[in-house]
């Protein structure tokens, strides 16, 4: 079963995922449409139209806007998701602006959060980027 964007002519797979494994560490801004797994390591931005997940031996150091994120490892930056779930034994260190926030009983957030409501422009992502 395919999505089919009619802004971007891209056909993604509701079965697509792109894994970054154990060992693998990335840098940069990360852009995809498929769902994400995250084991290895990532430092910068990761924006997906889909499902991000850090593993419980992943680590993102940066920024993620995506639909959903679930964090079991480790995030040290800000998101911008529609939902963020920290599930137990997972750290959030930083800013997230969400519809839902849902953390797990032995998991970690340490930071600020914000309810993104219909319409809002302006995130912590955009305040952050604008600083340069």
């Amino acid at each position: 079963m395919g999505v089919f964007n009619k802004n971007d002519q891209h056909t993604v797979s509701a079965s697509e995922t792109t894994i970054i494994s154990n060992g693998t560490k990335v840098e940069g801004v990360f852009n995809c449409h498929s769902r994400l797994h995250i084991d290895g390591e990532i430092n910068g931005q990761v924006i997906s139209k889909s499902i991000v997940t850090i593993g419980k031996e992943g680590k993102i150091t940066g920024q993620v806007e995506a639909d959903k994120l679930i964090v079991s490892g480790t995030l040290e930056g800000d998101a911008d998701c529609d939902s963020v779930e920290i599930l137990a034994g997972g750290v959030f260190k930083g800013k997230v602006v969400s519809k839902e926030l849902m953390i797990e009983a032995k998991a970690r957030f340490e930071g600020e959060s914000k309810i993104k409501k219909e319409g809002d422009k302006k995130t912590f992502l955009d305040e952050n980027l604008l600083k340069g």
